[in-house]
């Protein structure tokens, strides 16, 4: 068939058929750039990402220790998430630790940061404590604590072990 429209031409068969459209498509991004060279090369690209998965631990509703992921191993860099997390309205201080793991389970050897929000103003109702945590290319992770009622506020910034 195309062959019959074209028969002057060498149809190059060398690229299995369902990589010919993403192939033509980033080919044509680079034309579309101004890139010299129109070549796609798979090892041109490189992405940083997260190495381990970092966890916030909070006390579930019958006290015991529950680990959330924010960061899971892989997310690519720079990253930015936001998690919200309850206190008791009781509580004049909040502790957050920061944990980083290769799977699902933690230990107290694997902490990376403890941020502590002091002086919180007593209500009947929860805090609602925001944290922020932003990873940068370079690997260096920056957190922030602040309670949504007072506007009181905490962070720490972990670099990179050299």
């Amino acid at each position: 068939m195309i062959r019959d429209l074209f028969p002057d031409v060498e149809l190059l068969n060398s690229i299995p058929p369902d990589e010919v459209i993403p192939i033509g498509a980033a080919i044509e991004a680079g034309i579309l750039l101004g890139r010299d060279t129109t070549t796609v090369d798979e090892d041109c690209i490189t992405v940083e990402c997260c190495g381990k998965d970092i966890l916030v631990k909070e006390a579930g509703e019958s006290g015991a220790d529950v680990y959330t992921v924010l960061l899971p191993s892989g997310t690519p860099l720079p990253a930015r998430r936001q998690h919200t997390l309850q206190s008791p309205g009781n509580a004049a201080s909040v502790c957050l630790e920061l944990y980083q793991s290769l799977g699902q389970t933690c230990t107290t050897d694997e902490k990376v940061a403890q941020i502590v929000l002091k002086d919180l103003e007593l209500k009947e109702e929860d805090h609602d404590i925001i944290t922020v945590l932003t990873m940068k290319r370079d690997g260096s992770l920056h957190v922030t604590c602040t309670d949504q009622g007072s506007g009181k506020s905490e962070a720490v910034t972990i670099e990179v072990a050299s």
